[in-house]
């Protein structure tokens, strides 16, 4: 899930940084920076289970 978090969101203290990447196309340097959402109601495990299901379904669709 992608999600932009704007400026606001990010100092009323919902999130928390969680890493910093540099990637590196061409001439062009890309910072990302992921945040954890402290109000998070599902887990890393309950996200990745739901990302796994939808895609073995996406797949047996075919």
């Amino acid at each position: 899930m992608n999600k932009s978090i704007d400026k606001d969101e990010l100092n009323k203290g919902r999130y928390e940084l969680n890493s910093v990447t540099e990637y590196k196309f061409g001439k062009t340097t890309y910072i990302v920076k992921t945040y954890f959402d402290l109000e998070c109601k599902e887990s890393l495990e309950d996200i990745v289970q739901r990302m796994i299901t939808k895609e073995v379904e996406r797949l047996m669709s075919r």
